[in-house]
């Protein structure tokens, strides 16, 4: 039993559970989503910063040049920058089973109770993507029998 979100959908995760009205565990759990979530995301705009410090303008020393607090990326490296944002965006954080089991398994109940919630715009893409990621139409009893 795993869970694997995309690091670009992090923040519509965070900002899309954080708003259901959930009570008791199920708030319980969904603080844990939100908290390991934000770590993992708190990593991946470090690496973020990393990458647009290798393809910034750069001063005679090798420093960056920041200009009204930001970098500037020559046109030159704009798409060496942009593939490898992208491919930071693409990785996938995985929520594994064993600790977790409770977790999946309480995301896949409270998105159950919201599934004939009507959603609009990027709400119905999370809500979707989160529908798809926690495999909630797969048989839960199946899954413990074959683990």
């Amino acid at each position: 039993m795993k869970v694997e979100i995309k690091n670009e959908m992090i923040p519509l995760i965070t900002e899309f559970v954080g708003g259901l009205p959930l009570v008791r565990k199920h708030s319980r759990f969904r603080r844990e989503l939100i908290k390991m979530l934000s770590e993992n995301y708190e990593k991946v705009e470090d690496q973020r910063m990393e990458i647009v410090k290798e393809h910034c303008e750069k001063d005679s020393a090798g420093k960056p040049i920041i200009k009204e607090k930001q970098y500037r990326i020559p046109e030159e490296n704009q798409e060496k920058y942009q593939e490898d944002v992208t491919e930071l965006m693409n990785e996938v954080y995985v929520i594994e089973g064993g600790n977790n089991r409770e977790l999946i398994r309480t995301m896949r109940t409270i998105l159950l109770k919201f599934e004939n919630q009507e959603y609009q715009g990027k709400e119905s893409a999370t809500y979707d993507y989160l529908y798809e990621q926690f495999k909630v139409d797969e048989n839960l009893e199946e899954e413990a029998e074959n683990e």
